[in-house]
């Protein structure tokens, strides 16, 4: 399919505007349409999150890069899938820049950026099948959390979640991990981490909590009981779908 062209309607005060200010956030495979005039892009990529129990999922790859196209017209876009009791799929820009998927159905380790003018890799799974989360996706501010056994994990981007009994889930860099639910009232689910402040901000939410059974979100890993990855990249538990992967193309 041929992706239409967004405008970009958010700021982006950490990294700046690129180009004439303008951009495609691309959530699904197809071809990316080079603009008249248009000879030079910045891309971010990230990778699909995996699923799987014992390890858990992992969370993708991250990769940005600014890139010279020259005279091309087009460029085919593939955005990775999440996995389902597998590994996450590869996110790619032509072959200039990629994002690999992270680890699942057995396979264990984190995404990784190839490529890129920055490479980061995601957050690895615990390798327990009943306590310990998955790990967070990576972000441009590092890499993802990993699903640790610890309460509260923070590493980078994203936050991998928490099985232990009371266990919280991991903190993004600019968000929080959601916490079980108490005798007072209802879980507290992870926090997004500012996304709408600045495209910098995706891939940095917080991870679910274990014993709450909480999907996890912008990129936040989920627990290993019943959770979902967040999107993008999230890695998750066994029967739960990884965060599917992310290119935005700027120009």
């Amino acid at each position: 399919m041929t992706i239409p062209a967004q405008i970009a309607s958010v700021s982006n005060p950490f990294s700046g505007v690129f180009g004439n200010g303008e951009m495609q956030i691309i959530p699904v495979s197809g071809t990316f349409t080079v603009p008249l005039g248009v000879s030079r892009v910045r891309v971010r990529l990230w990778g699909g999150g995996g699923s799987g129990s014992g390890p858990n999922g992992s969370g993708g790859g991250f990769a940005m890069r600014v890139i010279q196209l020259g005279s091309a017209t087009s460029v085919a876009v593939t955005v990775g899938s999440g996995g389902s009791n597998a590994s996450g799929g590869t996110s790619s820009f032509g072959s200039y820049v990629s994002a690999t998927g992270g680890g699942g159905g057995g396979v264990s380790g984190g995404g990784t950026g190839v490529g890129g003018d920055i490479n980061y890799v995601g957050g690895a799974g615990s390798t327990s099948t009943s306590n310990g989360g998955c790990g967070g996706a990576a972000s441009l501010f590092g890499t993802g959390g990993a699903g640790l056994l610890a309460a509260a994990n923070r590493a980078g981007g994203s936050g991998g979640g928490s099985s232990q009994s009371g266990g919280l889930g991991g903190n993004g860099i600019f968000s929080t991990g959601g916490s079980a639910a108490v005798s007072s009232g209802a879980a507290i689910p992870p926090s997004s981490g500012m996304i709408v402040a600045s495209i910098d901000l995706i891939g940095t939410g917080g991870g679910g909590s274990g014993t709450a059974s909480q999907d996890a979100i912008n990129g936040g890993g989920a627990s290993s009981n019943s959770g979902a990855g967040g999107f993008p990249g999230g890695g998750a538990s066994v029967n739960s779908g990884g965060g599917r992967g992310l290119v935005i193309v700027e120009y």
